[in-house]
């Protein structure tokens, strides 16, 4: 929504005006305040209608605004998480669109009947254990004992997690077939994210993404695009760029990390405009 989590877009926005930028925040269709409804029952179907493109037809509507009411022409589009892969996504079917600077972009489809714990990366998979493992000797945890003693907790991820290692070591080797089975195995990884990245890029049109180190979408990111797409990442590195804020969450919360992302937006945009 146009606010944003303790109003991060008011902030961005503020900065981006200093910067000389013409800035619209606005409300997608059903969120916020602007009209309509959301028809799914869980959070997590909606995060996944936006993942593949419900609010692009929004975007574009709101850059025709942008243009007949301040002849806008071209558009850098941004937004946290599910307003960022809408940017990508929308930066497809219009051209206005010259760059993208993205927040925390997830790679990933959301949706209440899939099992994430069945395609988390090694990453998750060891902080997840690492958690679990300090709530065992953590006395201010009871909490979780509480969540664990009354049937309220993830078992199945608290089961992945601790017991994954183990099953490894005990896993007899499987015999090397000369043969393929399969290129890619079945994930919940976005189909239409590494498209639209490829398609952006190679209409020399920038991307700038800003990850949070403790969220688990730059995890995805890394272990589900980058490591995937390298041969195509490498040929189009001048026009993208990573950046990772230390120790942050997914929206920034502190003060010391949205300073960090906002300057480096501003160093960013200060040089997409410089160039």
């Amino acid at each position: 929504m146009r606010v944003a989590p303790h109003r991060l877009y008011l902030n961005m926005a503020d900065r981006f005006v200093s910067l000389g930028y013409t800035v619209l925040r606005f409300d997608f269709y059903g969120l916020g305040d602007s009209e309509g409804e959301a028809e799914e029952e869980f959070l997590a179907d909606l995060y996944g209608a936006v993942q593949v493109g419900r609010y692009i037809e929004d975007t574009i509507a709101a850059m025709d605004w942008m243009e007949s009411t301040y002849e806008a022409k071209n558009f850098i589009v941004s937004g946290l998480c599910g307003g960022a892969i809408t940017g990508l996504l929308a930066a497809v079917k219009d051209r206005r669109i010259v760059g993208l600077l993205g927040l925390a972009v997830p790679v990933i489809l959301d949706g209440s009947r899939i099992d994430f714990s069945k395609y988390m990366t090694e990453a998750q998979l060891s902080a997840t254990r690492d958690g679990y493992l300090g709530k065992l000797v953590n006395p201010v945890a009871w909490r979780s004992w509480v969540r664990f003693l009354t049937f309220r907790s993830d078992y199945k991820m608290i089961v992945r997690s601790l017991l994954k290692p183990l099953l490894e070591k005990l896993r007899k080797p499987q015999p090397i077939s000369p043969v393929p089975t399969q290129s890619e195995p079945a994930d919940n990884t976005n189909p239409y994210f590494a498209p639209a990245f490829r398609q952006m890029v190679s209409t020399s049109r920038p991307i700038y993404l800003i990850f949070s180190e403790m969220d688990r979408l730059y995890w995805e990111f890394e272990k589900k695009f980058v490591e995937r797409n390298r041969p195509m990442l490498d040929s189009h590195r001048a026009w993208y760029e990573v950046h990772m804020t230390k120790n942050a969450n997914h929206i920034f919360s502190f003060r010391e990390w949205e300073d960090d992302m906002l300057d480096q937006c501003s160093r960013w945009l200060c040089h997409f405009n410089s160039g």
